[in-house]
C-alpha cells in the first residue's frame, strides 16, 4: 500500500518531477512558450531548438520574446548554454511553430535533441 503523496514506481511523471532539459524539450516539441533564468536574469523565450553544440555543449536556440536581454534589442533571436539555465517554467502561452528565420546551419549542432 503506498501512503499519501507517494508516487507509484510506475506511475508517470508529474512536471514537477522533470528536469529542467526535460520541460524544454516539451516545451519545443508542444510550441509552448517558457519563463527561465539565464546568469541570474528572467528571461521570457519561444524555444526552437535543443541540441548539442559542435564545441560540445548542450545549446538552446530560442527567440526571445521578453525578460531581460545584455546581447541586443528584443525580440530576437538567443542561443543560451543549458549549464547556465535555471528555473525553467512551461507558461500557458503558446507560439504558432517554428519561426521562418531561424538558420539551423548558423550554430553548428552536431546533434539536434529537439526542434519546433
Amino acid at each position: 500500500m503506498h501512503q499519501q503523496g507517494e508516487r507509484r514506481a510506475d506511475s508517470p511523471r508529474g512536471e514537477d518531477d522533470l528536469t529542467g532539459t526535460e520541460r524544454l524539450v516539451i516545451a519545443i516539441l508542444d510550441h509552448r512558450v517558457v519563463r527561465l533564468r539565464y546568469h541570474d536574469r528572467e528571461r521570457i523565450i519561444e524555444p526552437h531548438l535543443l541540441g548539442l553544440h559542435d564545441a560540445g555543449e548542450p545549446m538552446l536556440i530560442a527567440y526571445q520574446t521578453g525578460g531581460a536581454s545584455q546581447s541586443g534589442d528584443l525580440p530576437g533571436w538567443r542561443t543560451f548554454l543549458t549549464t547556465s539555465i535555471d528555473d525553467v517554467e512551461i507558461t500557458d502561452g503558446r507560439f504558432p511553430g517554428p519561426r521562418r528565420d531561424l538558420d539551423v546551419a548558423a550554430h553548428s549542432m552536431i546533434e539536434i535533441f529537439a526542434r519546433a
